[in-house]
């Protein structure tokens, strides 16, 4: 095969080599002579500690590790001949020995108008889900502050001047992880960031009550991660698209908040039960303020389900709906009331059941075992918008059949609108009025039908 790369200056590989990761444009160091040191004029450059460690259980083999990691950046520097650099990443933990390299590595890209600047400086050793407040290992140094045309910034364990941020006036992303943040210091960043579309908070204490909004914020992604505060996280960027939160339950407050596309809830810093019901108005009120597209929520969430005592569910009643339903009456063990509306379906075609179905007169046969409410709370069952069709027709039956504390079943047909329609409603009134010949676990059950 013919290598067309071969008939390529080097000025146009070395843009080209630079779409490549970091350590896959290292690789093509390999490819032939010519390639040896194309990869050395990347403007992407990413120096990961990680990479550089063996398996070493000493202590003394692992700082020889760490001194090679940082022999090899400082000659990688050295020899660097672009006048530009795009991005430049430095992952180092426990820097403080190595104070003045660090300092020369970003003075390096800030020399060179870097525009994306990522400094990571946490422990592998630091648990995502401990309380501990490890103090920063770097200070970002002041000529960071003279660049203007830095357009995102991500910095983990490591600390900055916050009255200098106003100079990152194209910034557009920001992410600040493991540090002090308080909610002062956050409202500045805020206001001296005018461009800031993305903003990414994980492990940050002191925040107090975190506020993140207002008129002029031009946020679309945000996320919070496993960051302390008090009790009060307000919400309000007019152009957000995106939130992401996990750790622990707390109030939230949306503020004139239009509708967001994604939404993700994690409150994986909980316990693994609620046995208080503590968070269960929390989690409500928060659900019926959120206003979202698609909802992601952990399980932690379910639980809180089951103090529900009236559940209305919007279904059409189809096969695949069938595993989602049934989940849902497990979840809801003190549920007295059931509101079932049959709408239209919206059937996703690349949809895949969690495994074979043979049809809804199997499924809710053979499922087992039968939810607690259907045995001692669940009283009432309302379906609105009955056809008599025999997805409908083979749910009734089981709740029929395992209801065994209901007291009334109200059956509301589907009115039909055209006027060759007379005949479909009168066919489903009759097989409302059959349900009446079902077998029934209840003898106290009314079935009404209007």
């Amino acid at each position: 095969m013919e290598d067309y790369f071969s008939f390529l200056p080097d000025p146009i590989i070395v843009p080209i080599i630079s779409y490549l990761t970091f350590r896959d444009a290292a690789r093509t160091s390999v490819l032939s002579q010519r390639w040896r040191h194309l990869w050395r004029s990347t403007k992407n450059i990413e120096f990961d500690e990680t990479l550089f460690m063996r398996e070493v259980e000493s202590r003394e083999e692992r700082e020889l590790c760490r001194r090679d990691f940082i022999y090899f950046v400082r000659q990688w520097i050295l020899d660097y001949q672009e006048p530009v650099v795009d991005m430049f990443r430095l992952a180092f933990s426990n820097p403080k020995q190595y104070q003045l390299e660090i300092e020369n590595c970003v003075r390096f890209a800030i020399a060179h108008g870097v525009k994306r600047l990522d400094l990571d400086f946490c422990d592998p050793a630091w648990g995502e889900y401990n309380s501990d407040e490890p103090p920063p290992s770097f200070a970002l140094p002041s000529c960071v502050y003279r660049n203007r045309v830095l357009e995102s910034l991500r910095l983990s364990s490591c600390t900055f001047h916050v009255p200098r941020i106003n100079t990152f006036t194209a910034l557009k992303d920001l992410s600040i992880g493991w540090s002090e943040l308080t909610s002062f210091a956050l409202s500045a960043l805020l206001v001296n960031c005018p461009l800031l579309e993305s903003l990414s908070l994980k492990k940050c204490w002191n925040l107090d009550d975190p506020v993140i909004s207002g008129p002029k914020l031009k946020l679309r992604s945000l996320v919070m991660d496993k960051c302390a505060f008090i009790y009060r996280f307000t919400v309000g960027p007019p152009l957000l698209r995106s939130l992401s939160y996990s750790g622990a339950v707390s109030e939230f407050v949306f503020l004139n908040q239009p509708p967001v596309e994604k939404v993700e809830l994690d409150f994986g810093l909980e316990p693994d039960i609620d046995y208080e019901g503590t968070y269960g108005d929390v989690i409500r009120e928060l659900l019926g303020d959120l206003k979202c597209t698609t909802l992601t929520v952990c399980s932690f969430m379910l639980q809180h389900l089951q103090g529900l005592t009236h559940l209305t569910v919007r279904t059409a009643v189809h096969e695949y709906e069938s595993y989602g339903f049934a989940f849902l009456l497990s979840s809801c063990r003190r549920l007295q009331i059931l509101t079932i509306e049959i709408v239209p379906g919206r059937i996703f075609p690349d949809y895949a059941p969690p495994s074979e179905l043979r049809g809804n007169n199997v499924f809710w046969r053979q499922l087992e075992p039968v939810p607690h409410c259907m045995i001692e709370t669940l009283r009432i069952v309302e379906m609105k918008g009955f056809g008599g069709e025999p997805n409908e027709l083979q749910l009734v039956k089981y709740l029929l059949r395992h209801g065994h504390v209901m007291g009334t079943l109200n059956i509301i047909v589907k009115k039909q609108m055209g006027h060759g329609d007379a005949d479909t409603e009168s066919n489903s009134r009759l097989w409302a009025e059959m349900l009446q010949y079902y077998a029934r676990a209840s003898s106290g059950l009314q079935i009404l039908i209007s």
